[in-house]
C-alpha cells in the first residue's frame, strides 16, 4: 500500500470521541531517519483513575493509520519492544503492557494512586507492518483509547440465595435430592457440568429460547471469569461508536451505521452523518440501538472481545457471597442510587453522582460494581455470550485483530453471530427504555443473577441495547 505525504503529522483524538474522560492527543508519527515511521507518540489522560491493592483501571490503546481523508484505515500491530511511557506532573509512574498478539497495549499506574492520570506514550510499530509505507507519503496516525478495569483472577459466586430468583432463571447448584441447593462457586476455568443431577449446575427455563437449553457442559475454553480479565469501565459511548464508523469504508458503514432507523433521534440517539463524517451530538452518552453484530464488530476492530455471562457475574459481585436480590452495587436497594438516566437522557454525573466521590462506601450511590465498573445495571442492556446455547458454549474467548470483514462483520469464528440468527448470546443487567417508564424486575435495573433473557439471541437495534467489551488479561 502507498500512502502519500509527510511522515510526521498531528492527529487529535478529541474528547468528543473519547470515553467518559479519556483523551488521547498530540498524536504524531516518529520517523526513523528516511525510512518508514518507527513509532507513534501521544499524550494520554483520564480522570478518576486508580491503582490499589485490589485492582486498577487502565487505558487500552491501539493504532490505526489512514491514507488521508476518505482513505482506508489500517490497524497497525505494535512492535515486540521499544515502547516507552512517562508520567506527566502529578501522575503516578506508568506501566505499559503490550498484548501478546501486539494488537494494542494497556497503560496504567504502576504505584498506588487515586485521581487523574496523565502520561506521554511512545508506541513502537511493527517494522513489517510499516515497511511498505512510502517515505514521501502522508500517513495520518490515530491512537484510540478505551478505559478498562482489571477484574483479577480468583473464585466467585454465581446465583442468588432468594428462592424467588429461580423464577428468573438464576443459576443454582443441584443438591443431593436433585433440588436447588443455592448459589455455586466458580473456582477454576475447568468445565462446568450442566443438568438436573446432583452436583451439577442448573436453572429453570420455561422458555428455552430466552433462558437457555439447560445443556452442557460449559467447556474449559469458555471464559468463566476465574481467570483475570479487563472489562470496559463504561458502556460503549456514542462518541466512541462514531469514531469507529469514521474509520470504515462505505461497504462497512452500510452494515454498521446504527442511526438510520425510525425513532433513533427521538430515543436518545445523537449520531448523524455531517459533511462525510459521523458525529455524536452527545458523545459521552451510552450508545443505544447497538445490535449484537454492531457490538461484535466494534470489539474486533478494537482488539477486544465480547464478555460472557459468567464474567458479567464476576465483574458485578467480586468474591463475596451473594445476597438476596443483589444489584451490581452490592445491595438489594436502589434508595441511595444517584447515577441514573436524567430528564435530558444523559447519565447523571454531578452532585452526589460525581465519580470523584467513588469509594467502596459510595458504590450504591454511583452504581459501581465491586471492582468499580460503572453502569452494569440501569443504563442499557449488557450483551453477553451465553452458556445456554451451543453457539455460546463454542466461544473460546479469542480477541479481535483490529480488522473487520469487507462488509462490516467481526471475523472471529468462535464468536456468536446475530444477523444469521445463530444465537449464542443474551442480555443481563436490565435497560432504560424511556422517561416515565414503569419499573420492573428488569427495567431499568435487574438484579445480578436474573437471567430471564440471558440466552435470548434476538439481535435487533433497540433504544435500550448497548455493548461493553472485554479482554483476557496477560494475553
Amino acid at each position: 500500500m502507498k500512502i502519500r505525504g509527510e511522515l510526521v503529522l498531528l492527529w487529535m483524538f478529541a474528547a468528543s470521541a473519547s470515553a467518559t474522560s479519556l483523551e488521547v492527543g498530540k498524536v504524531e508519527l516518529v520517523p526513523a531517519g528516511s525510512s518508514a515511521p518507527r513509532a507513534v507518540r501521544c499524550e494520554v489522560s483520564w480522570k478518576n483513575g486508580w491503582t490499589n491493592a485490589r485492582n486498577h483501571d487502565a487505558a487500552w490503546l491501539f493504532v490505526k493509520i489512514s491514507e488521508g481523508p476518505g482513505g482506508e484505515d489500517l490497524h497497525v500491530p505494535l512492535a515486540a519492544k521499544g515502547h516507552t511511557a512517562a508520567a506527566r506532573p502529578g501522575s503516578p509512574p506508568p506501566r505499559l503492557e503490550v498484548s501478546a498478539d501486539r494488537v494494542g497495549a494497556l497503560l496504567y499506574g504502576a504505584a498506588p494512586f487515586r485521581g487523574d492520570a496523565r502520561f506521554t506514550v511512545e508506541l513502537a510499530l511493527d517494522p513489517k507492518a510499516v515497511a511498505s509505507l512510502d517515505p514521501a507519503a502522508k500517513p495520518i496516525p490515530a491512537v484510540f483509547g478505551l478505559e478498562m478495569v482489571l477484574v483479577p483472577e480468583g473464585a466467585f459466586w454465581v446465583g442468588d440465595p432468594d428462592p424467588a430468583a429461580l423464577d428468573f432463571a438464576a443459576l443454582y447448584r443441584v443438591g443431593p435430592d436433585r433440588q436447588p441447593a443455592g448459589p455455586f462457586e466458580v473456582k477454576s476455568e475447568d468445565p462446568i457440568r450442566i443438568g438436573p443431577e446432583p452436583g451439577k449446575v442448573d436453572y429453570r427455563a420455561p422458555h428455552p429460547e430466552n433462558q437457555g437449553d439447560r445443556l452442557g457442559p460449559v467447556p474449559a475454553a469458555y471464559p468463566k471469569g476465574y481467570r483475570a480479565f479487563y472489562l470496559m469501565k463504561y458502556e460503549l459511548t456514542q462518541g466512541e461508536y462514531a469514531a469507529f464508523l469514521n474509520t470504515l469504508d462505505a461497504h462497512q458503514t452500510a452494515s454498521r451505521a446504527i442511526h438510520g432507523g425510525r425513532g433513533y433521534a427521538d430515543s436518545r440517539g445523537t449520531i448523524a452523518l455531517r459533511d462525510g463524517r459521523y458525529e455524536a451530538g452527545a458523545p459521552r452518552r451510552p450508545a443505544n440501538f447497538v445490535s449484537w453484530d454492531d457490538g461484535a464488530a466494534f470489539a474486533d476492530w478494537a482488539g477486544l472481545r465480547p464478555m460472557t455471562d459468567l464474567e458479567f457475574f464476576k465483574a458485578c459481585r467480586g468474591p463475596g457471597a451473594p445476597i438476596a436480590h443483589e444489584f451490581p452495587w452490592g445491595t438489594a436497594s436502589k434508595t441511595r442510587l444517584r447515577r441514573v438516566v436524567a430528564k435530558d437522557d444523559d447519565l447523571v454525573t454531578t452532585g452526589e453522582a460525581d465519580e470523584s466521590l467513588l469509594s467502596d462506601a459510595t458504590r450504591d450511590v454511583l452504581g459501581a460494581s465491586y471492582w468499580w465498573v460503572l453502569d452494569l445495571a440501569g443504563s442499557v442492556w449488557e450483551k453477553v455470550v451465553t452458556l445456554g446455547h451451543p453457539a455460546g458454549r463454542a466461544f473460546r474467548g479469542t480477541h479481535g485483530d483490529g480488522e473487520i470483514s469487507p462488509v462490516g462483520y467481526a471475523t472471529n469464528e468462535d464468536w456468536p453471530r446475530g444477523d444469521d440468527n445463530r444465537g449464542g448470546y443474551g442480555y443481563l443487567g436490565g435497560g432504560f427504555y424511556e422517561q416515565g417508564m414503569r419499573e420492573t424486575e428488569f427495567n431499568p435495573h435487574s438484579p445480578i443473577a436474573y437471567r430471564r433473557y440471558g440466552s435470548w439471541g434476538g439481535a435487533p437495534r433497540s433504544l435500550a441495547y448497548g455493548f461493553r467489551a472485554a479482554r483476557t488479561a496477560g494475553s
